[in-house]
């Protein structure tokens, strides 16, 4: 815990070094001092069937979300979103530009009592 899920269409500009990438989107949660590097997990699911807005296929987009267990701070949640969408803009930038590609993160919080794991 917890879990990095980025999702993108696969019309992006950028073939991001996908391991460099995560290296950093860890080193940003570690650096709230809310989450220990051993624990988080990420992982890229690209979407190569997708719908934006009008339905131009020339429309992309790249959305992470980030699950993590209950008991999280605001401001702790604030932090780690905002981070790592400044990172999203800093590495999709090409795409955005050409494409027309939608950022975003999304945050869920996962109940400790439904999330099992040994």
């Amino acid at each position: 815990m917890p879990h990095l899920v980025l999702e993108y269409s696969t019309n992006i500009v950028e073939q991001p070094d996908f391991e460099q990438l995560f290296s950093r989107m860890h080193w940003i949660l570690t650096e709230t001092g809310a989450f220990k590097l051993t624990d988080i997990k990420s992982r890229a699911v690209p979407c190569p069937t997708f719908y934006v807005a009008d339905g131009n296929p020339s429309n992309a987009f790249v959305h992470v979300r980030l699950e993590i267990l209950e008991g999280r701070s605001h401001d702790v949640k604030k932090q780690a979103g905002e981070r790592l969408l400044a990172l999203l803009k800093e590495t999709f930038a090409h795409s955005v530009k050409q494409r027309s590609c939608a950022l975003s993160v999304e945050l869920r919080d996962m109940q400790r009592d439904a999330y099992f794991k040994n």
